[in-house]
């Protein structure tokens, strides 16, 4: 259920969030290097990378962006 909801909400950001897709977070252009769903009411949790692969970020929906290396 907490699935269904987060992809009904990601979808109306115009996004594409698949694996593999380049996706627009504020004014970043970054790709999803994967995507997982936990279990604790809250939305799913996104790790994208810069276009060049040289950075990587952890994304949660009305979290924000996080910087992980």
């Amino acid at each position: 259920m907490i699935t269904h909801y987060t992809q009904e909400r990601v979808t109306k950001t115009g996004n594409q969030w698949t694996v593999g897709s380049v996706v627009k977070v504020g004014f970043l252009k970054l790709r999803v290097e994967s995507a997982r769903a936990e279990k604790d009411g809250m939305p799913d949790i996104y790790t994208l990378t810069n276009l060049d692969g040289t950075r990587r970020y952890e994304f949660i929906p009305h979290n924000g962006l996080t910087r992980i290396n």
